[in-house]
């Protein structure tokens, strides 16, 4: 196969964009690709989906106050819709403490994260900088973290980096919310 006869199309899907970076970047594919974001739904796409099975206004608002329009968070509720305040307060809770896992390890064991075969150390002062940058909103220029606290935030699936719209952006609005719990608690 020859790039002239373009013989095949290759599809690398998934939701790890540092991944995508690498292939993009490694493969050297400036000029002969395209990105495709398959996002979560948007609120009207959530309301839609949630009111087929049976969702009250109510129970939709909870839901997206909870985990927006992330598909995989909209099944789940839907398994729990008996028992929903309870399941979004657990699942928030849940993040809240794998969040705060992460953040104490990296506090006292330190971590270090690996760039171009090179080690650096991550420094849990700035990764507590950059998550308060979350405090008042949902999305930051995707320039506005140093490489390695970005790297290690979207490594602990905590951010998403969008380089279509070069922004980063909590993983979720579970994470969202985690996040700024977790600030509060460390303002206190």
């Amino acid at each position: 196969m020859t790039k002239e006869t373009h013989l095949a199309h290759v599809f690398a899907i998934t939701s790890d964009s540092l991944f995508i970076e690498r292939i993009y970047n490694e493969a050297m594919l400036h000029g002969r690709c395209r990105y495709l974001l398959i996002d979560d739904f948007d609120y009207s796409t959530t309301k839609e989906f949630l009111e087929k099975y049976g969702f009250s206004q109510e129970e939709i608002e909870l839901t997206w106050k909870y985990f927006g329009g992330k598909p995989v968070y909209l099944v789940e509720a839907i398994k729990n819709k008996d028992r929903l305040k309870e399941f979004c307060e657990e699942q928030l809770r849940l993040r809240i403490v794998e969040i705060k896992s992460l953040l104490k390890e990296l506090r006292e064991l330190g971590h270090t994260i690996k760039i171009r075969n090179k080690e650096y150390e991550v420094d849990y002062n700035k990764i507590i900088t950059a998550l308060s940058l979350f405090k008042d909103r949902d999305s930051i220029p995707i320039d506005a973290l140093d490489e390695i606290t970005k790297r290690y935030l979207i490594r602990a699936n905590i951010l998403f980096s969008n380089p279509l719209k070069g922004i980063i952006k909590p993983q979720s609005q579970l994470d969202l919310l985690a996040v700024r719990s977790i600030l509060k608690d460390i303002k206190s």
